[in-house]
This record gives C-alpha cells, sequence and structure tokens, in this order.
C-alpha cells in the first residue's frame, strides 16, 4: 500500500491544480443587470448561474438533508468513507458495471469543481487524482469550507449551480429561508437533475420520490422525528413550483432586451468578455421600469393604428434625460423575439435616413450666425435654383419669400436648401458634430433634407442639447458596477449640464420657441418638436423634448425574406405614424403634471424686425415693411441695419449674392455671429 501511495503521488502530483486560496468566492457566477431602482431586475448572464452565499446564509434544514443524503457520516471521516468505498466495489463486482456511488462529499467536491471533467471519465488516472486531492483538500480546509463550497458548487437542474440559484430557480426564495418541505426537495435533486426535474410533470413525480428518500435519510439520521418527515412530504410544493416557473419565463422575456444588450456590448469594451460571465457583477443601469413600459406600449400600439393602412410593421423609441444624458428607456424594435422584421435589430443605434428631422442642424446654425426667426428665406424656384439638383416640397408648392420661422415650422425643403447653401454645409457639419451626431455626412445639398444616415441615440443626444440650453450631452446607461464581494468597480453618477457648451443660449432658446410651433395641435404643455420622412416612405420620423425629457419615435416597415430589406409605408409622414406614438408616450409620461417651460435668456428679447433683412430695425419702422418677432438684443454700440428692398430670388438684400464673405443674410459687416466657446478641431 505504501509502495502504491508513493507510486501515485509520484505519478500525479505535478499534474495536480493548486489548491492553494480555493474559496466558494472564486466560483464562477451570475452577472445580473438591474434598472436604476436597483431591485428591477432586466437579465442574467452567466457561464454558470450561480450566486455564492456563506454557509451560515443555508437553511440548517438544507445542510442536513444533503449530508443525510450525500455522505450522512461527513462530519466524522477523513477524505474517503471506507465502508461505502468497499460497498461500492462490491456493487461494481457483482454488476459489472460502475454504477454504486461511494463518493464522500469531499470526492464530489473534487470531482464537480477542481477536476471538471466529463461525469463518464472513470479512468484510472482521474480516480487516483481525485483521492489525492480529496486528501489534501481535507488538509487544508475545515468540513464547514468544504460543505460551503459543496453546496455553492453542485448541479440543481434547470441551469441553477449552488444551493441559492437552485432556491430562487424552483421556490423563488434564497437559501436561508427554505422550509424543511423545500429543502428536502431540493436536496435530492443533485442526484439525477435531468431525470428529475420538476418542471416535468414525469420529472416532478421523479422529485417526489427522491424527497421521500431524503426525509427518511433525516429520520433514520436523528435530525428530525417520524412525524415531521410525514408533514413535510405533506406539503404540496407544485403550485408554489409552477408559479416560480412561471415567473421565470416571464422574467427571460426581458423588459428591456435591447437596452440590455447595448449596455452588454459597452462592458465587453471595457472588461473581458469572459470575467463579465464568471464574476457575479452587480450592475445598476440608468433604465426606468415605468418609462420604458410606457414607451413599449407607445410603440405597440402605433404600429397596431397603422399596420393595416400603411404596412408598418416595425417601429423604435428613445427616452432620455436631455440634462445628464441617462437613457431612460430604449424600444430598439417592435419584437425583440420576432425574426421576420429583425427583430433583435436595435434602431435606436441603427443608422436610418432621418429625413427632415435633420433641418434644425441647419437652422440653429443659421441662428448661431446672424440670422433671426423673422429673417426671409426664399421658397420658390427649386427645380432650377440649385444646378444639377431640383428639389419640390412635400406638398409640391412654392410659397415665395416666407421667415426662417415659418420654413422650419412648416419643414419647407426649397427654401431649406437655399439656408443650408447660404449659412455653408461645413458650418452646419461643424455644429452636427459639436452635438455627438458621429456617423459619416455627405457634404451635399440633399444632406439638410435627410439624405445622410444618423443613429437615434446621436440624434437624441443632439436635439438633447437644444433641450438643456446648449450643453453637449453623452448617452449614460451605466450608473454603478459592483463585483460579487460588493466591492465598487465603477460609478457614474448623472451630472446635470456638466457637458461642455457647444450652443449659445440664445440660439437654442430661439430654435425651441420655433419647434413649439411645429407641434401641431397644440399638446397643452411646453413641448418642441420636429418630423422627418424619407421620399420613399421607408423611415418616418418624430423627435423632440421638453425641458426636463427627450424623446425619439421612429416606424419602419421591415421583413427578412428573400434577404432583410426595407419596404415602403405607403405614404406614411413622420408627423402622423411616428408623432402619434410619441405623444401618446409623453401623454401618458407626464399624465396630469406639466413639464416647465424654458426660462428665455436675457438677451433674447421681442422686438421690430425688418421683413427684408429680419434683423432689428428702428421703433418707427413702417408698417408694412416690420414684423415682431424675437431675436438677440443688438449691441446699443451699434446702429441699426438698414431695411432696404431685397433684389430677387437666391440674393441678399441690398443686391448682395448669396455666399458672400460675411455669410449673412442682410447684415453688416460689424454685427458679429454669437460667440461660440472654443471647441476641439473636428475630424471628419
Amino acid at each position: 500500500m505504501l509502495i502504491g501511495t508513493g507510486t501515485l503521488l509520484y505519478t500525479y502530483a505535478g499534474e495536480l491544480p493548486s489548491l492553494d486560496h480555493l474559496n466558494a468566492q472564486s466560483l464562477p457566477q451570475t452577472t445580473r443587470i438591474y434598472a436604476r431602482d436597483g431591485v428591477t431586475l432586466l437579465e442574467e448572464r452567466y457561464q454558470q448561474r450561480r450566486t455564492v452565499v456563506p454557509l451560515d446564509e443555508m437553511a440548517w434544514d438544507l445542510r442536513h438533508a444533503t449530508i443525510a443524503i450525500e455522505d450522512k457520516d461527513f462530519y466524522n471521516h477523513g477524505a474517503v468513507n471506507p465502508v461505502r468505498m468497499l460497498a461500492a466495489g462490491v456493487y461494481d463486482v457483482l454488476h459489472q458495471e460502475a454504477a454504486q456511488g461511494g463518493s464522500t462529499i469531499t470526492q464530489q467536491l473534487v470531482k464537480n469543481y477542481l477536476l471538471n471533467a466529463s461525469a463518464s471519465s472513470r479512468s484510472l488516472d482521474r480516480k487516483a487524482r481525485e483521492l489525492i486531492l480529496a486528501f489534501e483538500l481535507e488538509r487544508q480546509y475545515t468540513k464547514d469550507q468544504i460543505l460551503e463550497m459543496y453546496l455553492n458548487t453542485i448541479f440543481y437542474g434547470n441551469q441553477s449551480f449552488g444551493v441559492e440559484a437552485a432556491a430562487q430557480t424552483y421556490f423563488g426564495t434564497s437559501a436561508r429561508r427554505l422550509d424543511l418541505a423545500q429543502a428536502t426537495f431540493l436536496a435530492g435533486l443533485p442526484q439525477r437533475p435531468t431525470y428529475l426535474n420538476p418542471f416535468l410533470s414525469e420529472g416532478y413525480a421523479h422529485a417526489r420520490g427522491r424527497q421521500l428518500n431524503v426525509l427518511n435519510a433525516m429520520v433514520r439520521d436523528g435530525y428530525i422525528t417520524a412525524a415531521v418527515a410525514d408533514k413535510a412530504y405533506a406539503v404540496d410544493l407544485q403550485p408554489k413550483l409552477a408559479a416560480t416557473h412561471q415567473a421565470a419565463v416571464g422574467q427571460r422575456a426581458s423588459l428591456a432586451p435591447h437596452f440590455v444588450d447595448f449596455v452588454w456590448n459597452e462592458l465587453e469594451q471595457r472588461y473581458d468578455p469572459g470575467y463579465l460571465l464568471r464574476a457575479g457583477l452587480k450592475v445598476i443601469t440608468t433604465l426606468d421600469p415605468k418609462t420604458q413600459t410606457v414607451a413599449q406600449q407607445a410603440v405597440h400600439d402605433g404600429i397596431g393604428r397603422y399596420a393595416k393602412s400603411n404596412r408598418v410593421n416595425n417601429g423604435a423609441m428613445l427616452v432620455m434625460n436631455p440634462h445628464t444624458g441617462e437613457v431612460l428607456a430604449m424600444v430598439g424594435s417592435a419584437d425583440y423575439s420576432n425574426a421576420d422584421i429583425g427583430g433583435q435589430v436595435n434602431y435606436t443605434v441603427a443608422p436610418r435616413q432621418p429625413g427632415s428631422s435633420f433641418k434644425p442642424y441647419t437652422y440653429i446654425t443659421a441662428l448661431m450666425n446672424g440670422w433671426t426667426p423673422a429673417s426671409p428665406l426664399e421658397d420658390r424656384n427649386g427645380a432650377h435654383a440649385f444646378p444639377g439638383y431640383p428639389v419640390h416640397d412635400w406638398d409640391s408648392r412654392e410659397l415665395g419669400t416666407i421667415t426662417l420661422r415659418e420654413s422650419l415650422q412648416k419643414s419647407r425643403n426649397i427654401s431649406s436648401v437655399h439656408l443650408f447653401k447660404d449659412v455653408g454645409i461645413q458650418k452646419v457639419f461643424t455644429t452636427a458634430r459639436n452635438l455627438g451626431i458621429s456617423t459619416p455626412l455627405d457634404p451635399s445639398l440633399p444632406t439638410t433634407l435627410g439624405a445622410s444616415e444618423l443613429r437615434m441615440i446621436d440624434h437624441l443626444s443632439a436635439y438633447s442639447a437644444f433641450a438643456n440650453g446648449g450643453h453637449r450631452i453623452r448617452p449614460l446607461d451605466v450608473l454603478e458596477i459592483r463585483d460579487a464581494a460588493g466591492t465598487l468597480l465603477e460609478s457614474t453618477p448623472p451630472q446635470p449640464d456638466a457637458g461642455e457648451r457647444v450652443l449659445p443660449a440664445s440660439a437654442t432658446y430661439l430654435l425651441t420657441d420655433i419647434l413649439k410651433g411645429a407641434v401641431r395641435p397644440s399638446m397643452g404643455f411646453p413641448v418642441a418638436a420636429k418630423s422627418g420622412t424619407t421620399t420613399d416612405f421607408k423611415d418616418a420620423w418624430y423627435i423632440g423634448y421638453t425641458s426636463d425629457l427627450a424623446v425619439a419615435s421612429w416606424m419602419g416597415r421591415t421583413v427578412t425574406k428573400p434577404t432583410p430589406h426595407n419596404e415602403s409605408m405607403n405614404g406614411l409622414w413622420g408627423e402622423i405614424g411616428p408623432a402619434s406614438s410619441w405623444k401618446q408616450f409623453m401623454k401618458a409620461y407626464y399624465g396630469s403634471k406639466k413639464p416647465a417651460d424654458w426660462a428665455r435668456p436675457a438677451e433674447v428679447a421681442p422686438m421690430t424686425l425688418c421683413k427684408l433683412t429680419g434683423q432689428p430695425a428702428a421703433a418707427d419702422l413702417p408698417a408694412e415693411l416690420a414684423v415682431q418677432d424675437l431675436a438677440v438684443t443688438p449691441d446699443p454700440a451699434l446702429p441699426l441695419a438698414g431695411c432696404g428692398s431685397a433684389s430677387g430670388s437666391g440674393s441678399l438684400p441690398g443686391g448682395k449674392p448669396s455666399g458672400d464673405s460675411t455669410g449673412l443674410p442682410g447684415v453688416l459687416p460689424s454685427l458679429s455671429p454669437l460667440p461660440l466657446p472654443t471647441l476641439p478641431p473636428i475630424v471628419p
């Protein structure tokens, strides 16, 4: 025996895993993603579904039941039980098969945790390693430590590793709250988890028989009396099992699957993907469950309204706090599990053509460079004004000379292209980039009408700067991450309006005042918004904001057969389809409450402006040349601009051609654009 043992040690010791620093906390654990309340579980992701708990947080009945059925003399023998091994050996010889288990709890821990090989492996070398490790484990660790590791390691079926996961999976409770009936039921499952699966009627019957064996073992070993065992066995566990199973199925259909995918993708940029699946992290996100539910309902109802008439089958909605960038709700598609519409595609981050919802970037740039809401724009000659690019409006009409305010509120195309060209394409692109638009923008006139694709999350972040008075917003989706031990790994508390200023407060107020008039009919509280529709009706948008909320809504028709592609929605406009979902959400979100109106900056005031130039004019200006509107108060030390006559389409007052050195329509050279903060260079 000594020679044999020495030979085994010599042969296998070098191949054995180290037992130093072994503890239950090193086991793979489940990472959980929560909503902002830290309670609502959005999803679990894991290599093995497990939550490690210390032995003193496990019910005594569970410990006793496990010892009674698995290794009744666990606390009285060493690494192996010679009597059990001998009995198992005799059985195996007589039956000519290795079917009688003689392993102690220590040996099972070694087999399941340290060696982690195929369950069918019964080779001599594996058995030798198992014995050596079992002896070493008993030498280095106490019985309680071994039992704790064992109960956190074993598989109970239905993706549940360890007793805490099992208690939650089968009874919706913690391991320390298990009663005798539940504890004895769970203690029997590790023998054959698939055969004893209690979520199947046949498996439940088998599990009940195994539970009776556990109770009898506890009576045999003096843990309970026969009367107590009978009372525990009489408890009908099936209703609780069914309710817990149904709740778990509903939970697996995550409240916000696209958002969870979005968060997980971000985490994988900062942590090793394997670590994320086994580290047992607790991730607190920004998502608000109530807001998410309201958004999902709005998308669902909106699609239902237009599914028959316009063939709409998909939609998306994104909700953010415009002061902090917190993502409060993210509905990436109409149905995450619907493969026919490509439901797993997240349309809040997938680039789409924004249509006219891009126009505000042109108009805010104009307002920063001397234009006013009353500045005259040409809404005529669209077929010939832009060589090589005929422009037509949505109603096939031309309105002549209109104000900048009217042009944006009515979403006129011809005047918008004129403005885009006069302001300067690169200036508009600089504004868009500073606001967070990251997708490529084609340096051509159609871009102002939404020909270049944007991501909804970038688009809404940019609009958030309009809502908060000009501060750059970056989306925030994770508030806090802790490891399995509760140690804080990272924390990102929201900081209102902490982003750099990228727009003057005066210009954002003027734009918001214009977009408030684009919401028709009025919603009864201060809100600003802009619609967008592509010419082929494959994308329809409605995006807007209040003083404390920013929301984007999209509708489309997406199909996957014969190949993934988008189809037309038969004339569905952004201000009709997605606007209905957007308005439904806003009304449900605020209920009887009303958001505050925007505070007007001191430098913005109502004043008399010249109809011909849009610039501040003297109070005694003839009525036929005067218009009342908001504008930035001019420097009193500078003379007011004249109110001369305009010299025709495509020209600025006084006969000055469009695109001159000042870039300002009807503005004297002494009038400077609104000051902007110094920003880093923009990378195309």
